[in-house]
């Protein structure tokens, strides 16, 4: 193997040297006319032409909030129903930024603007107006035919005891990662599962504006490219 070699003042020397593994073609890069900009890299056009360009993060997060208090569905035969939480909407806090390209919604469903790893945490906060007993989860759901069918991700869940006082208010937090590979098929929607049909399941909702309650509320993050 040929390499280039070259050798400071002080005798010691740096090497660009050939792969480990013979090339399957010869190959030719051509160096940029000009040095970058501060913490700019070195990349490449896929045909041999380098140039110093900026790498942006894949970091991105927005968050999200119930505009208003969501009545779960209620009425399934054996006494308990699912149902797609809805009433999402970016958040309206005064403080609040957001970093990056964003998701979109629509009834229920997140499409996200980029394929990669996201992250999920939502908080939600669930009660009853009347005590009732109730066992229930909340999960992270992905489609991967546009929001024909869903697959867990991840779940978190509990039970209120039918002595519990009513509209006694309690967070579940429930988080995941979701693979985005495809945005044009896959979404992401957050899914009440078999919450008791009777006692007026809710989740909390309200503004986040300056002297409000606020309530349910969720974060979405771009974590990694694939």
């Amino acid at each position: 193997m040929s390499n280039i070699k070259l050798v400071h003042s002080g005798g010691n020397s740096v090497s660009l040297t050939t792969p480990d593994s013979n090339p399957a073609a010869n190959r030719t890069f051509k160096l940029p006319g000009a040095d970058g900009s501060s913490g700019q890299a070195l990349v490449t056009d896929g045909s041999g032409a380098l140039s110093f360009a900026t790498v942006a993060s894949p970091y991105s997060f927005t968050h999200w909030y119930l505009t208003a208090d969501y009545v779960l569905a209620s009425g399934e035969s054996d006494g308990n129903s699912d149902d797609v939480v809805e009433n999402w909407a970016e958040s309206n806090a005064p403080g609040y930024v957001s970093l990056g390209s964003k998701p979109t919604y629509s009834s229920g469903q997140f499409t996200l603007p980029s394929t990669g790893y996201w992250r999920f945490v939502g908080h939600m906060i669930f009660y009853h107006t009347s005590a009732v007993g109730d066992s229930f989860s909340f999960n992270i759901r992905k489609s991967t035919d546009s929001g024909s069918s869903f697959n867990n991700v991840s779940v978190t869940g509990g039970r209120f005891d039918s002595s519990q006082p009513n509209n006694s208010k309690f967070c579940w937090t429930v988080s995941g990662i979701v693979k985005i590979d495809n945005i044009s098929t896959n979404r992401v929607d957050i899914f009440a599962k078999a919450v008791a049909s009777s006692g007026g399941a809710r989740l909390d909702g309200g503004s986040l504006a300056n002297d409000q309650t606020g309530g349910t509320h969720m974060s979405i993050e771009k974590m990694a490219n694939l």
